[in-house]
């Protein structure tokens, strides 16, 4: 597995591995009673990208991204560099735009 990462606006990134292996996918629970979110990750590979595309979107997104499963021919499908299983919970983040702000 890759250890090092450049970030470049001009260059559209995409895992290969993580891309074509199945196994790369990761699943989302949320409960509720406990108020916690558990992040199922089948390969660390899986963990690296979703932490990459947080970064891109830090680094050059427009102030949201959404993960999503997707599914097609019964095949689980990578969504902005992360595959989320089909019972997966969807995951909304938002920032600002630009500058420094508090939550």
């Amino acid at each position: 597995m890759q250890t090092t990462v450049t970030f470049s606006n001009l260059v559209e990134h995409s895992n290969p591995d993580v891309q074509s292996d199945v196994t790369h996918r990761i699943k989302i629970a949320v409960d509720s009673a406990g108020n916690h979110i558990l992040f199922e990750c089948a390969s660390r590979e899986a963990l690296f990208e979703f932490g990459r595309s947080l970064m891109e979107e830090a680094l050059f997104g427009t102030g949201e991204v959404e993960y999503f499963p997707l599914v097609s021919d019964k095949q689980i499908l990578v969504v902005n560099g992360v595959r989320l299983t089909e019972d997966s919970s969807r995951i909304f983040v938002h920032y600002p735009r630009e500058g420094k702000h508090d939550v």
